[in-house]
């Protein structure tokens, strides 16, 4: 009985210098075969063919046979190592748009398709390179509206480089949109608060906790709309991780919750999350910061002793649910799922996100499975007596002056 495989398939090869070409590939494809094609296709006599898959690893011959229709491939012709630079045969840098201490981020326009897409390339950091593999190890996993896309990953081993192209996402961060307009009404910000709420629902019930919450990792999918997406899944861990193996003392300053900063937290908890989306609200309800001080000091004790203020603008149940974030104590803290229900979303948001998880077509979760593990699951990711994860050690960012952000400028 003849399988997919059995077909003739045809796959898009890049090399370096050269234009793309469409390699046929067949059952019993070989090497020699692949070097024949490339004679006739590129009129080059290769010295010695590497292949490589789309995420930069490399094959051998009898890989061949599982390379699917329509599937990309990238190939050195004289045994050279396969760097990042190939990447430029596909796309057409435009502009830097950011740059920290995880990466570099590009703006590219793909030669062919003509779609934009982001590039994040890290280069000679190895403490950085095991950091953007689980990145993107994660964002793979979180197929949902609200979570930014990721198109492709490649490693480089041997130049200590990894890249992650993923969907560009031109409408500018709810930071940039604080300082243009100042404060923003309470009916958008109330849009805002449940997309980001139902994405970080999403991830708890993947387990994931995402750890760097804030104004510049919410991005708006285009100008002059409301739809917005998580980005930086860089500090991402896993919930029930123990303090032995991973790092809780990370995120950004203004951000970051008291069971963080006063290393109480034993296991990795989706508390944090709750904390940082209540600075993200009070933010753009407020225009400002609610924990502010003159020196880093300062700001740690008015987060530890939830020193904020509100104002007369808002609302009593915006307030409500604020003053349900800003708890000291991580297990007398509102949760996710609480805050979905609360009134001041819609009352009943959280039995809404439970039934769109149920339906086969969820607008929520694009190509994912239909058996999630939301609906396994019966106790929150919290109450995870023990998760076989390990995951290496990253450095805090939190005493960066870089991180440290007021957004009242």
């Amino acid at each position: 009985m003849k399988t997919q495989f059995d077909k003739s398939r045809i796959v898009n090869v890049y090399s370096p210098n050269l234009p793309p070409f469409k390699l046929t590939l067949t059952f019993k494809t070989t090497f020699n075969d692949v070097r024949n094609q490339i004679i006739q296709g590129w009129s080059v006599i290769p010295k010695r063919v590497r292949i490589f898959n789309q995420n930069g690893h490399e094959l051998i011959e009898q890989d061949l046979q599982q390379v699917l229709d329509g599937n990309k491939l990238y190939i050195t012709l004289f045994g050279q190592d396969l760097d990042a630079s190939i990447i430029f045969q596909e796309y057409e840098i435009v502009s830097e748009i950011g740059k920290g201490g995880q990466g570099t981020v590009l703006l590219a326009k793909h030669k062919f398709i003509g779609s934009s897409v982001a590039i994040k390339i890290t280069r000679d950091m190895e403490e950085e390179d095991s950091i953007i593999k689980r990145e993107s190890k994660i964002l793979k996993e979180l197929l949902h509206r609200n979570i930014v896309k990721v198109f492709q990953t490649l490693y480089f081993s041997k130049t200590k480089e990894s890249i992650i192209i993923m969907e560009y996402l031109d409408g500018g961060s709810l930071l940039q949109l604080i300082r243009n307009k100042g404060t923003l009404p309470e009916q958008e910000v109330k849009i805002y608060i449940k997309q980001i709420v139902e994405a970080l629902l999403f991830c708890h019930s993947k387990t994931y906790v995402h750890r760097d919450l804030k104004l510049e990792n919410i991005m708006l999918v285009t100008q002059g709309n409301t739809w917005v997406k998580l980005i930086d899944f860089g500090l991402a861990g896993m919930a029930g991780t123990q303090r032995e193996t991973e790092t809780m003392n990370v995120g950004t300053l203004p951000y970051m919750s008291p069971e963080v900063l006063n290393g109480k937290l034993k296991f990795l908890c989706p508390c944090v999350d709750v904390w940082g989306l209540g600075v993200i609200m009070y933010s753009l309800l407020y225009g400002k910061l609610p924990f502010k001080g003159r020196t880093n000091d300062e700001k740690v004790n008015n987060i530890l002793q939830c020193n904020f203020q509100h104002e007369l603008n808002v609302s009593d149940d915006a307030k409500d649910l604020i003053n349900r974030i800003f708890v000291p104590k991580h297990n007398q803290r509102i949760s996710m799922q609480e805050i979905l229900a609360h009134k001041w979303i819609g009352g009943n948001g959280f039995l809404q996100f439970r039934r769109l998880l149920k339906k086969q077509e969820n607008p929520y979760l694009r190509n994912g499975k239909k058996k999630y593990d939301y609906e396994i699951r019966k106790k929150s990711v919290c109450e995870e007596q023990k998760v076989k994860f390990s995951l290496p050690l990253i450095r805090c960012r939190a005493s960066s002056q870089d991180t440290i952000i007021d957004i009242s400028k």
